[in-house]
């Protein structure tokens, strides 16, 4: 380092004048926010545009447009069976037996004179409560907030430090003395014999450029016992230190220093589309697991009606057996009717399965898992009307799709690394600058005075340069960085593709279902018909055949298999609807839920729903 001092000829004022211009202009500089100026968006638009082209590839040869709006159809058979419909809808298992009075079994304590509280909920709510409570969520949510503790701490590596030291030195040394020449006996004191205070204070901050500013001031009192040799005594030694070394190569510029900060950030950014992704599956595993209880409820609805019809054949078979019923019919029917027993308890098996399922995640406080309540869906899948739309679907799920966030935030991370060990190839050379300010004297305020009126200064500048030769280490890991943003590439196309398959698949799922729901209402219909001819068969009948008793008994189970197939494809279709929302990325927004940032960087969850209802003894179901 080279050093300079007042024997050059430079006036005083003139080095004031630079000190204070050092001064100015690295205040100016690392004042700056870290992040004033930053652009939040990706680090390389030309990558950007070339992913953007990947996913335009995936809608680029569909065509605008919607499909045919799919209804209610009415059908050859409803049109057949049209002033019939009334009674036969009401021939068969009723769906409106599904509410809170269906027998579900006994609880796993008690007797069965004690039956299971039965707890109203509709499907908004029990999404909310989900989405509110799950602990998938609250551990997604936790993460969220890590993310953004270390923006925190990157931004950190910017703010100013202070340094303070205190110290007490006693120092008694003797040295070599000095006899001048002609004073016989005089001599400068061969001992050193002085106390020492010291005190000093600094202020440190890390520039975005990648310089270092520091500001610090010193005092030091020293006291020497040998009073007849020194002057002044004591004595105080003032100084003002302004340094700033800077990086004008390896480690130059803010787009390589701020690189930890924006990778936090991205950090951040991934989190909550992690968030957004665990927030998406459980509304729909909740909305799933909410139509399998409907379902599973339907079935011990059809299944108890197989019981009861089954038992008023068994019944009649009974009183006729003296007459001209043969045993083996009436073994036939009791074999039926034990066989349909056994179907209704595995049917209540299933919807108790399907109730601590929906209670497991919702999580909620007022329906532990271990709790006996019984959930009532208070609402029925519906045959809404659907019309496809595969390039817009396809839009929506390139913007909106977790997965696909994620892998494009990834993508600027890797880029990112590539920016940084692009600039780490660069051989290191830094500056380093240095102005004190100094003053001596008897008085502290006079001390400073020298220091303030600039009686004092040292400055000094001095380059340092290193390189590894071959330089092997930097070039390896940029070819590591340039290999892992390829990666990530990739990775973002594997997202969209994925994405972009998860969308056709569900809107081929709603399509299909949303068809099988008026073929499968054709169905019920016409069995529902098929029974009541035969009911009209047996009223004119003398006798109750083998033939016509099996047959009758195949008509009831086909009519209570084509009741279970379209409440089946009803909430197949409003299943495959929440699924073609999740792989779009809007299902958060379609049951109005919204993630909101707190003040304390906490994470939380907004619905326009209520709380969870209380139970309930009544219900009204379609």
């Amino acid at each position: 380092m080279y050093r300079s001092s007042e024997d050059l000829s430079f006036p005083r004022g003139s080095v004031r004048n630079i000190a204070s211009a050092v001064l100015l202009g690295a205040l100016i500089f690392g004042c700056r926010s870290p992040l004033e100026g930053t652009d939040p968006d990706l680090a390389s638009e030309q990558l950007r545009l070339a992913l953007d082209r990947s996913a335009d590839t995936q809608i680029a040869l569909i065509p605008p447009g919607g499909g045919p709006i799919l209804d209610a159809t009415g059908g050859e058979v409803a049109s057949m069976l049209a002033a019939r419909k009334d009674e036969l809808d009401a021939l068969g298992p009723k769906l409106s037996e599904i509410g809170p009075s269906l027998d579900v079994g006994i609880p796993l304590h008690g007797t069965s004179s004690e039956p299971c509280e039965q707890v109203m909920l509709s499907l908004a709510t029990a999404i909310q409560t989900a989405v509110a409570n799950n602990l998938s969520v609250q551990n997604a949510q936790l993460q969220k907030a890590v993310s953004v503790a270390q923006i925190v701490q990157a931004e950190a590596a910017f703010d100013w430090v202070l340094g303070a030291a205190t110290g007490y030195q006693r120092i008694e040394q003797p040295s070599v003395g000095i006899i001048f020449p002609g004073l016989s006996g005089t001599v400068i004191p061969s001992v050193t014999n002085q106390n020492d205070w010291q005190l000093s204070t600094n202020l440190q901050k890390q520039l975005e450029g990648g310089g270092t500013f520091t500001v610090g001031a010193s005092e030091n009192f020293v006291d020497n016992l040998d009073t007849a040799y020194y002057t002044p005594d004591p004595a105080y030694q003032s100084a003002v230190t302004l340094g700033f070394t800077q990086p004008l190569m390896r480690g130059f510029g803010s787009e390589v220093n701020l690189a930890q900060v924006h990778v936090a950030q991205n950090q951040d950014r991934a989190s909550y589309q992690s968030l957004r992704a665990q927030l998406l599956k459980i509304a729909f595993d909740t909305e799933s697991t909410y139509w399998a209880l409907v379902q599973a409820r339907n079935q011990l609805v059809t299944a108890q009606w197989l019981v009861e019809v089954g038992t008023e054949v068994r019944d009649v078979l009974a009183k006729r057996r003296a007459f001209d019923a043969t045993l083996s019919e009436y073994a036939n029917a009791v074999a039926t009717v034990e066989q349909r027993k056994a179907a209704v308890l595995d049917a209540k098996r299933a919807v108790q399965v399907a109730s601590n399922a929906l209670k497991a995640l919702m999580h909620a406080d007022e329906l532990p898992v271990g709790g006996d309540a019984n959930i009532v869906p208070s609402d029925f899948p519906l045959a809404t009307p659907f019309q496809a739309d595969l390039r817009a679907s396809m839009t929506t799920a390139l913007e909106r799709n977790p997965t696909v966030e994620a892998a494009l935030i990834g993508v600027d991370t890797a880029s990112i690394g590539v920016v940084v060990t692009d600039n780490g190839r660069l051989p290191q050379l830094d500056l380093a600058t240095q102005v004190q300010w100094f003053g001596l004297d008897g008085g502290i305020a006079s001390s400073f005075d020298q220091v303030v009126g600039g009686d004092f200064v040292d400055y000094a500048a001095g380059l340092q340069f290193s390189q590894a030769i071959g330089n092997r280490a930097a070039e390896s890991a940029y070819r590591q960085a340039r290999l892992q943003r390829s990666q990530a590439v990739i990775q973002y196309r594997t997202a969209v593709q994925q994405a972009t398959l998860a969308v056709k698949n569900a809107l081929v799922d709603c399509v299909s279902y949303r068809q099988l729901v008026e073929q499968n209402r054709q169905t019920r219909l016409a069995q529902a018909e098929n029974l009541r001819a035969l009911l009209v068969d047996e009223s004119t009948l003398a006798a109750l055949t083998p033939e016509f008793l099996q047959l009758k008994f195949q008509t009831q189970h086909a009519l209570a298999q084509s009741q279970n197939v379209f409440v089946g494809a009803l909430a197949a279709y409003q299943i495959s609807v929440a699924r073609l929302h999740e792989a779009m990325g809007d299902g958060l927004e379609m049951h109005h839920i919204e993630v909101l940032e707190l003040s304390e960087h906490a994470t939380r969850t907004s619905s326009s729903f209520g709380e969870l209802p209380s139970s309930t003894s009544s219900a009204s179901h379609p």
